[in-house]
């Protein structure tokens, strides 16, 4: 078993929403690496959406590098910030970011309550993902959270998109698996309103480690700073072996969005 508490990267984070303290807290307990993943917010323009992509870059990522958390982003149009009008140049400007090896995947987007303007505005966000082959981090909402992720794989299925460039994020015990099995890699979000540190563990037990990525969520309500930190101990006593408590804590993320070991 580990000797010392494995490194972690957080797979989706909203550092906008906290402190330098809390950021400092993560570092402490083990967040080397992090992807900062674009947020909804109300009543979204296009010009307000790209100023988010533009705080998230020019901001976001320096500010948790000073902190000691090497950062990347993900960019895209969450299912519950698609503007009334311009969603066009907003994608049309989203290739521009995706320079420099720092903005490494497209999210998160996905569906939220559904219907046909969520589907359309992520039918056409896997579409530039295709183009671009691009890495896409997956929105699944809490409140039926099951038949929403069916829609997402049937609508993941008709995009073209390798399902090895999808993480649908926000799985749970009872949707994990169908991601799992049709290809795409599966986020756990070790939220309070999402999924337990302890029943995070039952599930890599269950399943073992390949394409699972940890994830907190953090500074999306009242999320837990330390989840990671938490499920990474639990992890570590679980009598799992120490290459699979690095895959799940660390590697995993690391080779979905391909910025090394």
């Amino acid at each position: 078993m580990p000797t010392t508490p494995p490194p972690i990267f957080d797979a989706h984070l909203h550092p906008e929403s906290l402190s330098d303290q809390d950021l400092e807290s993560m570092r402490f307990f083990g967040v080397e690496r992090a992807l900062v993943v674009a947020h909804h917010f109300p009543e979204p323009t296009s010009k307000a959406l790209l100023r988010h992509f533009d705080d998230l870059v020019e901001r976001q990522l320096p500010r948790l590098e000073r902190l000691g958390i090497r950062a990347y982003a993900a960019l895209g149009v969450h299912p519950r910030c698609i503007p009334r009008r311009g969603l066009s140049e907003v994608l049309s400007a989203l290739p521009g970011y995706f320079q420099g090896g720092r903005v490494v995947a497209l999210g998160e987007t996905g569906l939220h309550t559904g219907g046909e303007e969520e589907e359309e505005a992520f039918l056409e966000q896997l579409a530039l993902a295709r183009s671009l082959k691009l890495r896409v981090v997956v929105h699944t909402p809490t409140t039926d959270k099951e038949r929403h992720t069916r829609r997402i794989l049937t609508l993941l299925r008709q995009s073209g998109l390798l399902p090895s460039r999808a993480l649908v994020d926000h799985a749970n015990a009872r949707t994990v698996r169908t991601i799992l099995e049709v290809g795409h890699w599966a986020g756990l979000t070790l939220h309070p309103e999402a999924l337990k540190a302890e029943r995070a563990v039952v599930l890599v037990r269950r399943l073992g480690s390949e394409r699972l990525v940890l994830n907190s969520d953090a500074g999306d309500g009242a999320g837990d700073i330390l989840g990671l930190a938490r499920a990474a101990n639990l992890l570590a006593k679980a009598s799992l072996s120490e290459r699979i408590v690095r895959r799940i804590t660390h590697e995993n993320a690391a080779r979905f969005f391909q910025v090394g070991g």
